[in-house]
């Protein structure tokens, strides 16, 4: 009988681990990748920005500070031994 149980545990265990019974999970709509691109509507956008007063280009949008130190930047700030 203590066998029959514990092959029932553990069945339950494995089942439970691998997620049998759960449904998938929705697709979130920026990972959406099947939906077509509609150009009309992209083209819309970037008239929309070429027109903007405010906008400008992003090596303009950023401060040239020495005091980034984040990834991607040019130099390290890390003393040297």
């Amino acid at each position: 009988m203590a066998t029959v149980l514990g092959v029932a545990v553990l069945a339950a265990l494995l089942m439970w681990l691998l997620g049998a019974g759960r449904s998938p999970v929705p697709v979130a709509p920026e990972d959406d990748v099947e939906t077509p691109l509609d150009a009309a509507e992209l083209a819309e956008a970037e008239r929309e920005l070429r027109e903007d007063p405010e906008a400008r280009p992003i090596h303009d949008a950023f401060d040239d500070d020495d005091d980034d130190w984040g990834p991607g930047t040019s130099k390290s700030h890390i003393p040297e031994f």
